[in-house]
Protein backbone atom coordinates (compact mmCIF):
# COMPACT_ATOMS: atom_id res chain seq x y z
CA UNK A 1 0.00 0.00 0.00
CA UNK A 2 1.30 3.11 -0.80
CA UNK A 3 2.30 5.78 2.18
CA UNK A 4 -0.17 8.96 2.24
CA UNK A 5 3.03 11.47 2.07
CA UNK A 6 4.16 9.51 -1.14
CA UNK A 7 0.72 9.46 -3.34
CA UNK A 8 0.91 7.66 -6.81
CA UNK A 9 1.86 9.99 -9.36
CA UNK A 10 0.59 9.27 -13.04
CA UNK A 11 3.63 8.69 -15.47
CA UNK A 12 5.59 6.49 -13.07
CA UNK A 13 4.44 3.87 -15.46
CA UNK A 14 6.49 4.88 -18.30
CA UNK A 15 9.72 5.31 -16.19
CA UNK A 16 12.58 2.51 -16.87
CA UNK A 17 15.03 1.74 -14.44
CA UNK A 18 18.72 3.70 -15.51
CA UNK A 19 20.39 -0.27 -14.35
CA UNK A 20 18.40 -2.83 -16.46
CA UNK A 21 15.81 -1.09 -18.54
CA UNK A 22 12.77 -2.73 -17.46
CA UNK A 23 9.46 -0.79 -15.94
CA UNK A 24 9.05 0.64 -12.79
CA UNK A 25 6.14 0.32 -10.47
CA UNK A 26 5.81 2.41 -7.02
CA UNK A 27 6.03 0.24 -3.93
CA UNK A 28 5.20 2.04 -0.71
CA UNK A 29 8.02 4.69 -1.00
CA UNK A 30 10.35 3.46 -3.62
CA UNK A 31 10.61 2.55 -7.26
CA UNK A 32 10.99 -0.73 -7.91
CA UNK A 33 12.22 -2.86 -10.90
CA UNK A 34 11.43 -6.47 -11.47
CA UNK A 35 14.82 -7.46 -10.99
CA UNK A 36 15.03 -5.68 -7.75
CA UNK A 37 16.67 -2.68 -7.87
CA UNK A 38 14.61 -0.06 -6.20
CA UNK A 39 14.87 3.68 -5.90
CA UNK A 40 13.56 5.90 -2.90
CA UNK A 41 10.86 8.64 -3.65
CA UNK A 42 11.91 11.67 -1.84
CA UNK A 43 9.88 13.47 0.75
CA UNK A 44 8.68 15.96 -2.05
CA UNK A 45 7.40 13.80 -3.97
CA UNK A 46 10.21 13.07 -7.13
CA UNK A 47 12.69 10.21 -7.86
CA UNK A 48 16.41 10.24 -8.09
CA UNK A 49 17.41 7.99 -11.07
CA UNK A 50 20.56 9.52 -11.55
CA UNK A 51 23.44 6.92 -11.57
CA UNK A 52 26.52 8.99 -11.42
CA UNK A 53 26.44 12.38 -9.84
CA UNK A 54 26.21 15.46 -12.33
CA UNK A 55 25.99 19.27 -11.53
CA UNK A 56 23.36 21.09 -13.03
CA UNK A 57 21.69 24.83 -12.67
CA UNK A 58 23.05 25.98 -9.09
CA UNK A 59 20.62 27.18 -6.80
CA UNK A 60 20.90 30.57 -6.78
CA UNK A 61 20.38 30.54 -11.20
CA UNK A 62 17.02 28.69 -10.30
CA UNK A 63 15.60 30.71 -7.54
CA UNK A 64 16.34 33.52 -9.91
CA UNK A 65 14.83 31.80 -12.75
CA UNK A 66 11.40 31.18 -10.68
CA UNK A 67 10.98 34.81 -9.28
CA UNK A 68 11.13 35.86 -12.99
CA UNK A 69 9.34 33.52 -14.69
CA UNK A 70 6.36 34.29 -11.97
CA UNK A 71 6.35 37.43 -12.93
CA UNK A 72 4.82 36.64 -16.54
CA UNK A 73 7.77 37.99 -18.28
CA UNK A 74 7.55 34.41 -20.78
CA UNK A 75 4.39 33.56 -20.36
CA UNK A 76 3.66 34.61 -24.19
CA UNK A 77 6.45 31.48 -24.87
CA UNK A 78 4.69 29.28 -22.72
CA UNK A 79 1.12 30.05 -24.33
CA UNK A 80 3.04 29.48 -27.44
CA UNK A 81 4.41 25.89 -26.57
CA UNK A 82 1.14 24.75 -25.41
CA UNK A 83 -0.78 26.52 -28.61
CA UNK A 84 1.83 24.24 -30.78
CA UNK A 85 0.67 20.80 -28.46
CA UNK A 86 -2.70 21.57 -29.06
CA UNK A 87 -2.45 22.42 -32.71
CA UNK A 88 -0.59 18.92 -33.87
CA UNK A 89 -2.15 16.74 -31.14
CA UNK A 90 -5.55 17.22 -31.08
CA UNK A 91 -6.17 13.78 -32.65
CA UNK A 92 -4.53 11.33 -29.69
CA UNK A 93 -7.16 8.88 -28.60
CA UNK A 94 -6.53 8.23 -24.94
CA UNK A 95 -4.07 9.85 -22.70
CA UNK A 96 -1.40 12.25 -23.10
CA UNK A 97 2.23 11.71 -22.41
CA UNK A 98 4.45 14.24 -22.22
CA UNK A 99 7.79 14.75 -21.41
CA UNK A 100 10.00 18.08 -20.54
CA UNK A 101 13.74 16.78 -21.10
CA UNK A 102 15.33 19.59 -19.54
CA UNK A 103 12.41 21.14 -17.35
CA UNK A 104 14.45 23.20 -14.94
CA UNK A 105 12.29 24.48 -12.08
CA UNK A 106 8.89 22.82 -13.66
CA UNK A 107 7.19 26.30 -15.27
CA UNK A 108 6.43 25.51 -18.66
CA UNK A 109 5.41 21.65 -17.75
CA UNK A 110 3.20 22.97 -15.08
CA UNK A 111 1.44 25.63 -17.46
CA UNK A 112 0.87 23.42 -19.82
CA UNK A 113 -1.29 20.36 -17.55
CA UNK A 114 -2.85 23.79 -16.46
CA UNK A 115 -3.92 24.34 -20.20
CA UNK A 116 -5.29 20.55 -20.37
CA UNK A 117 -6.55 20.16 -17.16
CA UNK A 118 -9.63 19.18 -18.56
CA UNK A 119 -8.05 15.99 -19.55
CA UNK A 120 -7.62 13.92 -16.37
CA UNK A 121 -5.53 10.81 -17.71
CA UNK A 122 -2.67 12.62 -19.11
CA UNK A 123 0.92 11.93 -17.89
CA UNK A 124 3.83 14.96 -17.05
CA UNK A 125 7.18 14.03 -17.01
CA UNK A 126 9.85 16.39 -16.07
CA UNK A 127 13.83 15.84 -16.10
CA UNK A 128 16.81 17.17 -15.03
CA UNK A 129 19.87 16.97 -14.45
CA UNK A 130 19.88 19.59 -11.34
CA UNK A 131 18.54 17.83 -8.18
CA UNK A 132 17.58 21.22 -6.80
CA UNK A 133 15.61 21.95 -10.01
CA UNK A 134 13.38 19.01 -9.48
CA UNK A 135 13.21 19.27 -5.89
CA UNK A 136 11.72 22.62 -6.32
CA UNK A 137 9.29 21.19 -9.11
CA UNK A 138 8.14 18.15 -7.08
CA UNK A 139 7.25 20.33 -4.23
CA UNK A 140 5.51 22.93 -6.02
CA UNK A 141 3.93 20.74 -8.31
CA UNK A 142 2.59 17.77 -6.95
CA UNK A 143 0.01 16.39 -9.45
CA UNK A 144 3.43 15.98 -12.59
CA UNK A 145 5.72 13.73 -12.28
CA UNK A 146 9.70 15.19 -11.84
CA UNK A 147 12.67 12.70 -11.99
CA UNK A 148 16.83 13.68 -11.63
CA UNK A 149 18.09 12.44 -14.22
CA UNK A 150 20.74 13.14 -17.52
CA UNK A 151 19.07 13.91 -20.84
CA UNK A 152 22.54 13.58 -22.35
CA UNK A 153 22.45 9.85 -21.19
CA UNK A 154 19.76 6.98 -22.17
CA UNK A 155 16.50 8.06 -21.44
CA UNK A 156 14.83 6.99 -18.00
CA UNK A 157 11.85 6.10 -20.31
CA UNK A 158 10.43 2.73 -22.21
CA UNK A 159 10.58 2.96 -25.93
CA UNK A 160 7.75 4.95 -27.33
CA UNK A 161 6.06 5.70 -24.57
CA UNK A 162 6.08 9.54 -25.12
CA UNK A 163 3.38 11.66 -27.48
CA UNK A 164 5.36 14.73 -26.92
CA UNK A 165 8.60 16.22 -25.98
CA UNK A 166 9.16 19.66 -24.84
CA UNK A 167 12.62 20.78 -24.93
CA UNK A 168 13.03 24.36 -23.89
CA UNK A 169 16.68 25.99 -23.68
CA UNK A 170 17.68 22.78 -22.55
CA UNK A 171 20.25 19.88 -24.11
CA UNK A 172 18.74 17.57 -26.92
CA UNK A 173 19.93 14.31 -27.30
CA UNK A 174 18.34 13.17 -31.16
CA UNK A 175 18.77 9.51 -30.87
CA UNK A 176 17.21 9.13 -27.50
CA UNK A 177 14.40 11.77 -28.31
CA UNK A 178 13.34 9.28 -31.26
CA UNK A 179 13.45 6.26 -29.30
CA UNK A 180 10.98 7.12 -26.54
CA UNK A 181 8.79 9.46 -28.76
CA UNK A 182 5.89 7.46 -30.49
CA UNK A 183 6.07 7.24 -34.25
CA UNK A 184 4.21 10.61 -35.65
CA UNK A 185 4.49 12.01 -32.17
CA UNK A 186 6.31 15.87 -31.97
CA UNK A 187 9.18 17.15 -30.78
CA UNK A 188 9.30 20.89 -29.92
CA UNK A 189 12.25 22.98 -29.36
CA UNK A 190 12.51 25.79 -28.22
CA UNK A 191 16.10 28.22 -28.50
CA UNK A 192 16.46 32.25 -27.67
CA UNK A 193 16.57 33.92 -30.83
CA UNK A 194 19.15 36.36 -32.33
CA UNK A 195 18.07 39.18 -30.97
CA UNK A 196 17.09 38.20 -27.28
CA UNK A 197 18.02 40.27 -24.61
CA UNK A 198 19.85 42.67 -27.34
CA UNK A 199 20.27 45.90 -25.65
CA UNK A 200 20.17 44.16 -22.11
CA UNK A 201 23.34 42.38 -23.36
CA UNK A 202 25.24 45.01 -25.65
CA UNK A 203 25.35 46.64 -21.65
CA UNK A 204 26.80 44.31 -19.96
CA UNK A 205 28.64 42.81 -22.30
CA UNK A 206 26.69 39.47 -21.62
CA UNK A 207 27.36 36.10 -23.36
CA UNK A 208 26.76 36.88 -27.68
CA UNK A 209 23.97 34.03 -29.36
CA UNK A 210 25.48 31.10 -31.49
CA UNK A 211 25.44 31.71 -35.05
CA UNK A 212 23.32 29.87 -37.32
CA UNK A 213 21.59 28.00 -33.91
CA UNK A 214 18.41 27.00 -35.67
CA UNK A 215 19.77 25.94 -38.90
CA UNK A 216 22.17 23.62 -36.20
CA UNK A 217 19.16 22.61 -34.67
CA UNK A 218 17.30 20.91 -37.32
CA UNK A 219 20.29 19.40 -38.60
CA UNK A 220 20.65 17.55 -35.58
CA UNK A 221 17.57 15.96 -35.48
CA UNK A 222 17.34 15.46 -39.18
CA UNK A 223 18.09 11.54 -39.01
CA UNK A 224 15.21 10.72 -36.23
CA UNK A 225 12.58 13.76 -37.09
CA UNK A 226 10.56 15.23 -40.06
CA UNK A 227 10.89 18.81 -39.56
CA UNK A 228 7.04 20.34 -39.45
CA UNK A 229 7.53 23.96 -38.78
CA UNK A 230 9.12 27.02 -37.07
CA UNK A 231 8.10 30.17 -35.56
CA UNK A 232 9.15 33.06 -33.55
CA UNK A 233 7.98 35.19 -30.74
CA UNK A 234 9.12 38.79 -30.03
CA UNK A 235 8.23 41.57 -27.88
CA UNK A 236 9.59 44.19 -25.42
CA UNK A 237 10.04 44.02 -22.09
CA UNK A 238 10.65 46.43 -19.60
CA UNK A 239 12.73 45.37 -17.11
CA UNK A 240 13.56 47.11 -13.02
CA UNK A 241 16.69 46.31 -11.02
CA UNK A 242 15.76 43.52 -9.15
CA UNK A 243 14.59 41.90 -12.91
CA UNK A 244 17.68 42.72 -14.48
CA UNK A 245 19.68 40.81 -11.76
CA UNK A 246 17.27 37.59 -11.86
CA UNK A 247 17.33 37.56 -16.14
CA UNK A 248 21.14 37.64 -16.33
CA UNK A 249 21.33 35.11 -13.06
CA UNK A 250 19.05 32.05 -14.77
CA UNK A 251 21.39 31.93 -17.67
CA UNK A 252 24.62 30.30 -18.84
CA UNK A 253 25.65 34.29 -17.74
CA UNK A 254 25.72 33.36 -14.56
CA UNK A 255 28.84 31.31 -14.89
CA UNK A 256 30.72 33.99 -16.48
CA UNK A 257 30.22 36.93 -14.36
CA UNK A 258 32.94 39.48 -13.82
CA UNK A 259 33.24 42.28 -11.49
CA UNK A 260 33.06 44.83 -14.07
CA UNK A 261 29.39 43.14 -15.13
CA UNK A 262 28.56 42.62 -11.12
CA UNK A 263 29.08 46.26 -11.13
CA UNK A 264 27.17 47.32 -14.11
CA UNK A 265 24.36 45.71 -13.29
CA UNK A 266 24.38 47.34 -9.78
CA UNK A 267 24.31 50.69 -11.51
CA UNK A 268 21.38 49.87 -14.15
CA UNK A 269 18.10 50.93 -13.18
CA UNK A 270 16.12 49.89 -15.48
CA UNK A 271 16.09 48.55 -18.66
CA UNK A 272 13.68 48.02 -22.30
CA UNK A 273 15.17 45.18 -24.02
CA UNK A 274 13.85 42.08 -26.13
CA UNK A 275 12.40 39.33 -25.74
CA UNK A 276 13.18 36.95 -29.02
CA UNK A 277 12.27 33.10 -29.02
CA UNK A 278 12.42 30.38 -32.33
CA UNK A 279 9.91 27.11 -31.98
CA UNK A 280 10.13 24.67 -34.15
CA UNK A 281 8.31 21.52 -34.56
CA UNK A 282 9.72 17.96 -35.03
CA UNK A 283 8.02 15.06 -35.93
CA UNK A 284 8.85 11.40 -35.51
CA UNK A 285 9.25 9.64 -38.03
Amino acid sequence: MVQEEHPAIKGISLLACPLCQTGLSQVDTALKCVNGHSFDVAREGYVNLLLQKRSGDAKEMLRARRSFLERGFYAPLSDAVNELVRTHLQDVPGSLHVLDAGCGEGYYLDRLQCAFASRLDDCYIGLDVSKEAIRMAAKRYRQLCFVVADVKQRLVLGDHTIHAILNIFAPRNPSEFARVTIAGGILIVVIPAPEHLLRLRAALGLLGMEEQKQQHVREQFAGHFEFVESSSIAYSMHLNKEEIEQVVMMTPNYWHLSDEIREAMQEMEEIETEAGFSLMVFRRK
